[in-house]
């Protein structure tokens, strides 16, 4: 491993991912129960959720400000933000005993709105924390740390609102997110050049962002791959509960197929760091497409217990590989001054995709084998495949797009 990854600032920004990472899955466990045990309602727990997904609309606006501000203070606000909720939520939970579901989605969007700023923030702050040839080894370490706290997350999760109660593992989360603010005092962030001149609207600054994405086909197509994988996505993980009932595993077996997916995800990350010298980061998202396609034909062409824990590690694996690589790829190409913008428009089409799926096929789940969403799957994974081959053969070079839009 090379000596220039392994800064200070580096360090602590691993070590604060991984930590909010374990937060995170603690609380995504909690929140979802706290609300089941004050209702009993699967619908109203949905409505929280839904509370925790809504802000998502606006995060390319949220990507504009990221752009506009110091990183520093974009992740320091979220943090800060989201950590006092969170312990505030927490601590009239476990003082009061119940707390009033408008008081539990209030804080569930509240916290949605304050995160806005964390997935773009963050992803434009890796470039600025190691040199360009170590952003594939970065990435592929921030992915596979994080998935391994989030997955050592959520088991502890389940242990804690077993063993103790769902508002003890929310204040541990909000604990994380303070945690994470005090660790970004120490981190070391370049500023960034003040523009000359009145600074453009913040829907000027937006329509400079799109405008850079327009100028490439394949962060034009970027979204529309996100949207269409998601979207694909969705069907297949509400099927697996009931899938794994009909083969007498449960939810043992959903629970093990959960985990090894996780653990291709974290091997994923690990190859990353290995071949980061040697792969460039276009083939590694071709490979992980293809890879995901390829296992989702067979689990539709065999639905059994044999071939699903296997394929689990392979979608695991085949995911790893595209997204690390994908931000990798972004966060070379994009100008520094857009990434907060390129990130919130992804993020955004990334976190809507699933629930917009869903609510459009909740219907037919029931109705059609639960194989074939197998097979719509490789389908739509597939044609990602072709639409990203397409797109990379066809795209213009990075530097005759990024030299035609001024950096603001």
């Amino acid at each position: 491993m090379s000596p220039s990854l392994w800064t200070r600032s580096f360090g602590l920004w691993l070590l604060g991912t991984a930590q909010s990472q374990f937060g995170s899955a603690l609380a995504g466990i909690a929140l979802g129960f706290l609300v089941l045990h004050q209702t009993g309602s699967a619908g109203l727990m949905a409505v929280t959720l839904a509370c925790t997904l809504l802000p998502n609309l606006l995060m390319p606006l949220a990507g504009t400000l990221v752009d506009r501000w110091p990183l520093k203070v974009s992740l320091l606000a979220a943090n800060l933000l989201r950590g006092a909720l969170q312990l505030g939520m927490g601590g009239a939970a476990l003082v009061l005993g119940e707390v009033p579901l408008w008081l539990v989605n209030t804080a569930a969007l509240l916290t949605g709105l304050a995160g806005l700023l964390a997935e773009p923030a963050s992803s434009a702050a890796v470039p600025a924390l190691v040199a360009p040839a170590q952003l594939a080894r970065a990435n592929g370490l921030l992915g596979s740390v994080g998935r391994g706290a989030w997955l050592l997350g959520t088991l502890t999760g389940g242990w804690l609102v077993t063993a103790w109660s769902p508002p003890v593992a929310i204040l541990a989360d909000g604990a994380s997110f303070l945690v994470m603010a005090a660790l970004l005092a120490w981190v070391t962030l370049p500023g960034r050049p003040t523009p000359a001149g009145p600074r453009p609207s913040l829907w000027a600054d937006l329509g400079a962002g799109l405008r850079v994405m327009g100028q490439s086909r394949l962060l034009v197509l970027a979204p529309v791959i996100a949207l269409l994988l998601n979207a694909s996505l969705a069907p297949v993980t509400a099927i697996l509960p009931k899938l794994f009932g009909t083969l007498g595993a449960s939810a043992t077996g959903y629970s093990l197929f959960l985990a090894l997916e996780s653990a291709g995800l974290l091997a994923a990350g690990l190859l990353v760091v290995q071949l980061s010298e040697r792969a460039a980061p276009s083939r590694l998202i071709s490979a992980g497409l293809l890879l995901t396609a390829v296992t989702y034909a067979a689990l539709w062409l065999w639905p059994v217990t044999g071939v699903l824990l296997p394929g689990a590690a392979a979608l695991g694996f085949g995911f790893g590989l595209s997204n690390i690589a994908f931000q990798t790829l972004l966060q070379g190409q994009v100008p520094q001054a857009y990434l907060g913008r390129v990130f919130g428009v992804l993020g955004m089409v990334s976190r809507l995709g699933m629930p917009l799926s869903l609510l459009l096929v909740s219907p037919l789940l029931d109705r059609l084998p639960l194989g074939l969403w197998f097979g719509l799957a490789a389908l739509a994974q597939g044609l990602g495949w072709l639409l990203w081959r397409w797109g990379r053969q066809a795209d213009r070079p990075a530097a005759d797009w990024i030299s035609k839009e001024i950096i603001l």
